[in-house]
């Protein structure tokens, strides 16, 4: 974040939070911290107070800060940094703050507590102190605008915007900025600035901007999240993961001819179905295939002589659907396009949620063991999907992130799938989407058809009907995704 933006955004943020009183705080990372406060505040005065989260990153060069009204998943055990500012924090108000924009530095005075003031800063974690830092709130002296470009402590983006500027009007530029004056808030569209927005048109085109907490938002949910989900890692064995990928297939497809294979019981069922008794309920026999001769038909008793043929048939179609799909995967493996490698995030979620299952036996927990089918999508996302209403309404309730996406076929009963995001500009390719519609509509009352519609939301738009039975949302806002019902696909991003 810029020097001569924080110039802008501390004193708006200090008002901001006056009257704020915060609730508890959470470290995702070493060097990323989330305060939560209440009441939630709002960016400008006319939007929707909705931001009760206050993110930064801790980096001399790329640090942010914003508010912000979703948070990252936090760890259930917070080390003891975070236990020891949560202590001193937690139920304590803001009564004002300063600003000491040319440090990066910002704090909030708090009431009567344990330290009087909270101290953020783009160098350090957040800390509370009972006295000012020497030197904060200093500010520059300078008269001209020589003297700003010739002083090592000018920002950069400064000293340039005052090089540009027409030798006759850059002390009415530095005046209006020594001032507090704006003309807007500008943030790079080429989306190469490390350093955030800035209170002047960026060279190329920007994005303008109303008030500086605006811009810092915008900024700073893309940098931070970005930047806490861990990278992709490449292995750099594409030949083994090549036949590896191949041998999956194989087994799949060997697996789905028998499936396909229920064609001929099916077609010998069918041919005698005149003799043999169609209401009756037999085990397996040996029925004589119009093509083949005697073959032995595993009949199940449980089920009538018709409804075995209807199931033999069903099964069959079901395995000829999988094959079609099972070759795609076939040539996409063939021509390179192998699934991404399980990458550092998906296992971080992963034990995320294993420590959210081992945890549950704290007594201050308050979730138990979630029955959940786990997956991956072909682009490394996590997708989880309920075993029971129960496990639908905890999923919504305790896993879920406002930012993650829900699936639900469309129409009838089912189970509930979310598709796990690591914030909220993290982009999810159509196929990953596809994938998770299907494992809904693969567990839903369209289980046995080869397409199904399936609704998509964030979870932001799925509310939980108070007094309704558990399980049963209502969607302020969705879209219908049709899609195929791909009987491999369990099999093939199945995690547990």
């Amino acid at each position: 974040m810029d020097a001569a933006f924080f110039r802008y955004f501390g004193p708006e943020l200090v008002d901001a939070l006056s009257g704020a009183r915060f609730d508890t705080v959470f470290s995702p990372a070493p060097g990323f911290w989330t305060l939560a406060f209440t009441p939630p505040v709002s960016l400008t005065s006319e939007s929707i107070p909705d931001c009760r989260f206050l993110l930064t990153r801790i980096h001399s060069r790329e640090g942010v800060l914003f508010l912000s009204p979703v948070k990252p998943a936090n760890p259930l055990k917070p080390p003891a940094r975070v236990m020891w500012l949560r202590k001193r924090l937690r139920g304590r108000k803001v009564l004002g703050g300063a600003s000491d924009w040319p440090r990066k530095r910002l704090v909030l005075t708090l009431s009567p507590g344990e330290g009087r003031y909270l101290l953020l800063t783009m160098e350090d974690d957040p800390v509370v102190l009972d006295r000012l830092p020497d030197g904060f709130g200093e500010v520059p002296a300078w008269g001209t605008p020589t003297e700003a470009s010739a002083d090592p402590a000018c920002p950069r983006s400064l000293r340039a915007a005052i090089n540009r500027e027409e030798t006759e009007a850059r002390p009415a530029f530095l005046e209006a900025f020594l001032g507090g004056r704006a003309a807007g808030f500008f943030l790079s569209e080429s989306g190469k600035m490390k350093e955030g927005p800035l209170p002047w048109p960026t060279v190329g085109a920007s994005e303008r901007f109303q008030t500086p907490l605006e811009a810092a938002q915008a900024f700073g949910q893309s940098a931070f999240f970005a930047t806490l989900a861990p990278q992709e890692v490449e292995p750099g064995r594409a030949l083994a993961r090549l036949r590896k990928r191949l041998a999956l297939l194989d087994q799949d497809q060997l697996r789905l001819e028998i499936l396909a294979g229920q064609q001929l019981y099916g077609e010998a069922v069918a041919a005698n179905l005149s003799i043999l008794a169609p209401r009756s309920k037999q085990g397996p026999r040996v029925i004589e295939h119009p093509g083949l001769g005697p073959l032995e038909v595993p009949l199940d008793p449980a089920l009538t002589v018709l409804e075995n043929m209807e199931r033999f048939f069903r099964k069959a179609a079901k395995g000829r659907r999988g094959q079609d799909h099972v070759e795609r995967l076939r040539r996409e493996a063939e021509e390179g396009r192998l699934p991404p490698t399980r990458s550092a995030s998906l296992k971080q979620a992963e034990a995320g949620m294993k420590v959210r299952l081992e945890s549950s036996r704290h007594p201050r927990n308050k979730g138990r063991d979630i029955p959940l089918h786990r997956f991956r999508s072909s682009d490394g996302f996590v997708i989880l999907r309920g075993r029971n209403s129960a496990a639908n309404h905890k999923l919504l309730s305790e896993l879920a992130s406002p930012f993650d996406y829900w699936f639900h076929a469309e129409g009838g009963p089912g189970a509930h799938v979310i598709l796990k995001r690591d914030h909220p500009d993290q982009d999810v390719p159509e196929a990953s989407l596809r994938e998770a519609a299907a494992l809904a509509g693969l567990s839903s009352w369209r289980a046995a058809d080869a397409k199904a519609n399936v609704l998509v939301a964030q979870c932001a738009e799925v509310r939980k009907m108070k007094g309704a039975a558990l399980g049963q949302v209502r969607l302020d806002r969705a879209r219908t995704m049709l899609v195929e019902l791909d009987p491999t696909i369990e099999e093939r991003l199945r995690l547990d």
